[in-house]
């Protein structure tokens, strides 16, 4: 399990070829944990940036990303149900509050298995000075309701 942003811009490559197709940029999931792919800035600066499904990604490790084929990859259409944290309908930055109307802070980083598919947690923070004296938050929960103002979770802190 690691957080997302021990992942974010690591390289990509093709297991086949050898060939880097860019950096991951982003990680799309669904409100219920299940992580559909990975989100892949381009080498060129024209191209769009381009989908990773997670059944094509064969390895990741703390170098890089291993793809299995260039093939694989797709230009970037998520679903209504999926999210990312930063690009494509992004949620971090978001206040987070508990189905019991108490705010926890805002949506920071989200804690995942790569080999399950799953996003096991996410990690909020309260402000800088907070973070440094208390520590981030970390907190497993349900499925999340994503609105343009705030995540509404049912937490286990």
């Amino acid at each position: 399990m690691r957080t997302f942003s021990l992942v974010k811009g690591l390289p990509v490559y093709e297991r086949e070829t050898g060939k880097m197709l860019g950096k991951v940029s982003d990680l799309c999931f669904t409100n219920t944990g299940k992580i559909e792919g990975l989100i892949i800035e381009c080498k060129k600066f024209f191209e769009r940036c381009r989908y990773i499904p997670m059944s094509a990604i064969t390895a990741i490790g703390t170098d890089g990303v291993i793809v299995a084929a260039s093939s694989a990859i797709k230009h970037v259409n998520l679903s209504e149900q999926s999210y990312s944290l930063y690009t494509h309908r992004g949620i971090a930055g978001k206040p987070v509050i508990t189905s019991k109307g108490e705010k926890l802070g805002l949506l920071d980083d989200v804690y995942f298995h790569e080999h399950l598919g799953t996003i096991e947690g996410y990690e909020i923070t309260e402000g800088f000075f907070a973070d440094l004296t208390e520590g981030k938050k970390r907190i497993q929960t349900a499925p999340l309701t994503v609105s343009e103002e705030a995540i509404i979770v049912n937490t286990i802190v």
